[in-house]
């Protein structure tokens, strides 16, 4: 049995801590929760997905599929869905969401793992020791003896933090692109015939009801995402004009009566890769000359939920044959 850092309790890193479980795992991230990008919003009583909003039917990762089946955490729901607004041609859409929220996917795996944790916890350094093992450090802690490090965060963080133990290659530079979501709430049900859609217009690339996913709900919410090319050009707006500006378009689209209850936007810097670390180098991780740091993420292969974790199944697959 080994001792495994990983660093980043996303999709990711929960699929290779769910892949070694057999050995001593210990992982950390920055945030308060599991899930990374695949996250639940809660403002008082109102819930909002606003990072991934489902899991596609035709995914073609078996053992996510057999997972969520196994646990039962998540239901596949059929929803009214639009896939352009100026064609208005509705469209039946079967997709799979978390029984209760995205985030309880992760939540749920993480919670069936008997691994250690540390949480609110940002890995600042890595350094080899004279053991020839890896000490781990935050601003405050320190975490002795790991024989491998595993990290699973956004590309950019992870080249800064391994740079004293990795030497990159700039040729093969994943790119993200970076969107901007908006959550917003009515008090009433504004009658809206879709449940979501794509190009609501030139600079909204999605929109989703949330009651679909939370019954429960007394207010109508929907999360509504800025396409990447917007975001980019506006990476530093107030994001109470963006607020302001979205709210207009929702309201004149549908025809909506009644002002927001709730608004609010968020900015996922590291909201997708629009080339993976694949798609340039045809690998699916980067790791050290001794094969003891690792470096993956949805960045490597791909941008949803699904290549998060298949990332992760991929390497726990090499590290097994390095026989470790």
């Amino acid at each position: 049995m080994k001792n495994i850092a990983i660093i980043g309790a996303g999709m990711t890193g929960l699929s290779l801590a769910y892949n070694l479980q057999e050995h001593n795992i210990t992982i950390f991230d920055k945030s308060w929760r599991p899930g990374g990008r695949v996250s639940t919003r809660k403002h008082d009583h109102l819930l909002f997905d606003h990072g991934a909003h489902y899991i596609s039917l035709n995914h073609n990762v078996s053992q996510l599929r057999g997972l969520l089946k196994q646990m039962n955490i998540s239901k596949e729901v059929e929803i009214n869905f639009l896939i352009n607004f100026k064609e208005n041609k509705i469209s039946k859409k079967r997709i799979i969401i978390g029984n209760n929220g995205m985030n309880s996917i992760p939540n749920s795996i993480y919670n069936s793992l008997n691994i250690k944790s540390y949480f609110n916890s940002k890995i600042i350094k890595i350094i080899k020791n004279k053991n020839n093992l890896f000490n781990l450090y935050t601003e405050k802690d320190e975490y002795k003896n790991f024989n491998f490090v595993l990290i699973c965060i956004p590309y950019i963080q992870a080249k800064e933090l391994s740079s004293n133990i990795l030497n990159i290659s700039n040729n093969y530079e994943p790119i993200y692109d970076p969107i901007y979501t908006v959550m917003l709430s009515y008090e009433k049900n504004n009658n809206i015939e879709v449940d979501g859609g794509l190009n609501l217009n030139n600079n909204i690339s999605f929109y989703m009801k949330q009651n679909i996913k939370f019954p429960k709900l007394k207010n109508e919410n929907w999360v509504i995402n800025m396409n990447s090319n917007y975001t980019s050009k506006n990476i530093n707006i107030n994001y109470k004009d963006l607020e302001n500006y979205v709210q207009k378009i929702f309201k004149k689209s549908f025809n909506i009566k009644q002002l927001p209850i709730f608004i609010k936007a968020h900015r996922w810097l590291y909201a997708q890769t629009k080339t993976s670390y694949n798609d340039l180098s045809k690998k699916s991780w980067i790791n050290s000359s001794d094969n003891k740091v690792f470096l993956t993420g949805d960045w490597a292969i791909g941008k949803g939920l699904t290549d998060a974790w298949k990332a992760g199944l991929k390497l726990s697959h090499y590290i097994k044959i390095l026989d470790i």
